[in-house]
């Protein structure tokens, strides 16, 4: 089966807060990434929050890195909602699951780099 994603992605664990655009409250939640690459990520939350085709104004915390960057620094970007799915972890308990949800986001434009 042939790769059809345009852009190669990182395994990337970084901490992740979004809000939806236009939403009058503008909460914003909080995800950890899965994967990252020029064109999107993917990320896990605790809550069911966003449907396929919303728009989010995301921020990545980076943390530094010798010889890199130096003080970390954050990525903000908007996006688009490609997907929302269900995903259950069984914990040691048979009866017992955590329910996460899984995103998956399009960048709308490149992603900003501020320090």
């Amino acid at each position: 089966m042939s790769e059809r994603r345009k852009f190669k992605r990182l395994s990337a664990a970084l901490d992740l807060s979004c809000r939806e655009v236009g939403c009058p409250t503008e909460q914003f939640h909080k995800g950890r990434t899965i994967n990252v690459s020029p064109g999107g990520l993917y990320f896990e939350t605790p809550a069911e929050m966003f449907k396929s085709g919303s728009l989010l104004k995301v921020e990545l915390s980076i943390p530094p890195k010798s010889g890199e960057l130096e003080f970390g620094g954050r990525i903000s970007a908007y996006a688009k909602v490609l997907r929302a799915s269900s995903i259950c972890d069984s914990v040691t308990d048979a009866d017992f699951h955590s329910s996460k949800y899984g995103i998956a986001l399009e960048f709308c434009r490149s992603p900003k780099l501020s320090g």
